[in-house]
C-alpha cells in the first residue's frame, strides 16, 4: 500500500459566540494552555471567504502534550448548531492518557457528558467518553492502551493530547469517502457499526447500525465518516464560517497534486498555526471545510 498523502492532522477550528468563555473552558476544564492571542487577518478572510471575521479575535490553545492544535475564532453573531444532527465535521477524537481522570475533573456544567467512559465494542484497548463542549462541538476523549491493528493510532502519557480523528457526518458515506480517497491516494475501510451517541441523539434503538468508513492518514491519524441519512445541513453564517466545528486543518504531502485534483488555487499565508505557507481551502461533499497545508520536508 502506498503512503497516505494526507496527514497528520494539524488541528480544528471552532466558531465561538463568546471566545473568552470557550477558551477559558478548555484551559480550566481540560488543562489546555493559551499559547497565542491573534486577530483574523485579511489573508485568512480571503482564504476562508469570510469577510465578516476580519480582525475578530481568536485563541490558539495547546493540549498538555504541547501540540497547539485548537483554534477558536469569535463570531458573536453565529447561529447555534445541533450536535450529532448536522452535516459536516461532527466530532473531534482527542487522545488522553487516562480518560477516568478527565471524567473526574471535567466541569460538567460546561462539558455536557453524553457518553460515560467505557471500552469500545470493537476493541478492549480503547476506552472513551463523549462530551459536548462550549461551542456545541462534540469531543470523543479517548485513551488507547495498546496498538489496535489494522489502525495506526497514537498513545500518549500526557493528560490531554492531539486531535487524531476528525469525525465527519454525511448523508452519503460512499461519496465522502471517495472524495478523501482521491486526495489521500489510499483506500479506506467501509463497514456498518453501532454508534451509541448517534443512536441516543436520534432516539434510535441502541443496536441500530450506521454505514461508517475510516481512512488512514499519515502521522497516526484517521478520518472517520459516519452516514446519517437525515442529518441537517451545516449551520452557515453569512460572511463567516460554519458554526460548531468550523473546519479541520490537515497536512498534505503534495499540495500541487491536491490543487489539481480539487481545481482550486493555492494560497500563501504566513501564520504560526500553519506548518508551512502554502494552503488550500476545500469544501467536501457534506459541506465541510478542510484546509490542506503543505507538509514540511522533514
Amino acid at each position: 500500500m502506498s503512503d497516505p498523502l494526507l496527514g497528520p492532522v494539524v488541528g480544528a477550528t471552532l466558531l465561538a459566540p463568546h471566545l473568552k468563555f470557550a477558551s477559558h473552558s478548555y484551559q480550566s476544564g481540560m488543562g489546555y494552555t493559551l499559547v497565542r492571542e491573534e486577530r483574523v487577518s485579511q489573508e485568512m478572510c480571503d482564504l476562508w471567504n469570510a469577510p465578516a471575521l476580519l480582525n475578530n479575535p481568536m485563541h490558539i490553545l495547546a493540549a498538555a502534550n504541547g501540540h497547539a492544535w485548537l483554534r477558536i475564532v469569535e463570531d458573536r453573531n453565529c447561529t447555534t448548531t445541533t450536535p450529532l444532527k448536522t452535516q459536516g465535521w461532527m466530532a473531534l477524537e482527542v487522545n488522553v492518557a487516562n480518560v477516568d481522570v478527565i471524567r473526574k475533573e471535567i466541569d460538567t456544567t460546561v462539558f455536557k457528558i453524553i457518553g460515560e467512559p467505557a471500552y469500545l465494542q470493537i476493541s478492549d484497548a480503547i476506552k472513551a467518553m463523549q462530551v459536548i463542549g462550549p461551542c456545541d462541538e462534540v469531543s470523543y476523549i479517548t485513551q488507547i492502551d495498546k496498538p489496535v491493528p489494522p489502525f495506526n493510532l497514537p498513545m500518549t502519557q500526557a493528560r490531554t493530547g492531539s486531535l487524531f480523528i476528525p469525525v465527519l457526518c454525511t448523508r452519503n458515506r460512499d461519496a465522502s469517502l471517495a472524495f478523501y480517497e482521491a486526495l489521500n491516494q489510499v483506500t479506506g475501510l467501509k463497514f456498518d457499526t453501532k454508534v451509541t451517541v448517534l443512536n441516543n441523539a436520534w432516539d434510535h434503538d441502541i443496536e441500530h447500525q450506521y454505514p461508517v468508513a475510516t481512512l488512514q492518514l499519515a502521522g497516526n491519524c484517521l478520518f472517520e465518516i459516519d452516514q446519517v441519512t437525515h442529518a441537517h445541513p451545516s449551520a452557515l453564517n453569512a460572511g463567516s464560517l460554519p458554526s460548531g466545528i468550523a473546519m479541520i486543518t490537515c497536512m498534505v504531502d503534495d499540495i500541487e497534486f491536491a490543487a489539481k485534483q480539487l481545481k482550486l488555487p493555492i494560497s500563501h499565508i504566513s501564520n504560526a498555526y500553519y506548518p508551512s505557507v502554502k494552503v488550500i481551502l476545500a469544501t467536501g461533499p457534506a459541506g465541510e471545510l478542510i484546509e490542506l497545508v503543505e507538509r514540511p520536508v522533514s
